[in-house]
């Protein structure tokens, strides 16, 4: 079991510092490894649990870039779909929700052009309280969506810092929401907990070595991260529904 939880801090470590500098994809990335290790059973709470515990480091590192008026909007909207999908967690096959997922962020290669374009459709800011309950949901059933968000935000108009920041708040009151549901439905253990308390440590470390990456880099870098890492994101999710 000692080997496990190592192989979970430094896989932590390694997603949370690509989804640092890439915008998200760490959930996706460590569903896989979670998978492999201890079923995929525990793999939704477990991630929320990673995730709650990772997410403040990245808030703090960014908290001057949030952009409010979004998560005014973006916010309120993941509390209430994060309560929706944790009550589905155990009603539902996750099977058509990783299929839709997975080939909507395939397709945003498409969408941006293969990165010659900057936006694929325009994205108003009252959009992003469905944007979120839809999200949410989803991401309690499947145990991250974090990518399926980016192509509404590059949209919006949110780029490197700005997007980083608005989505590590978001996130954070998604996960512990999402958390107090899954306690609540009677799906958490000490097991998953004590899982979750790996992965999150070692993302920490990954937000925080990103954390100079990113200043470091331009915006079209970021882009690049960004529009390589959701069709990966995607392909993930496929090779993950159909097996």
């Amino acid at each position: 079991m000692g080997v496990t939880f190592l192989v979970l801090a430094i896989t932590g470590c390694m997603a949370w510092f690509i989804s640092t500098v890439a915008a998200g994809g760490a959930a996706l990335l460590m569903i896989p490894v979670l998978t492999w290790l201890v079923g995929p059973q525990v793999v939704a709470p477990a991630i929320s649990v990673g995730a709650f515990v990772a997410n403040p480091s990245r808030v703090w590192l960014f908290r001057k870039d949030v952009n409010w008026q979004v998560c005014a909007w973006l916010v309120p909207g993941s509390v209430c779909g994060a309560i929706l999908g944790a009550w589905a967690f155990s009603q539902f096959p996750v099977f058509w929700i990783q299929l839709l997922l997975g080939s909507f962020l395939v397709s945003t290669v498409f969408q941006f052009r293969f990165g010659k374009s900057t936006r694929s459709f325009p994205m108003r800011l009252r959009w992003f309280f469905p944007l979120g309950l839809v999200i949410a949901g989803l991401s309690a059933l499947v145990g991250g969506t974090g990518p399926v968000q980016n192509p509404f935000m590059l949209n919006y108009g949110l780029e490197k810092e700005q997007l980083i920041a608005t989505k590590a708040i978001n996130s954070l009151v998604l996960q512990l929401t999402k958390l107090l549901a899954y306690t609540g439905f009677g799906v958490m253990s000490q097991e998953i907990l004590t899982l979750g308390l790996c992965l999150g440590l070692g993302g920490a470390v990954g937000a925080l070595l990103a954390h100079r990456h990113l200043l470091a880099i331009n915006v079209a870098r970021f882009r690049t991260y960004t529009l390589i890492l959701m069709p990966l994101c995607g392909v993930l999710m496929l090779v993950e529904a159909f097996t």
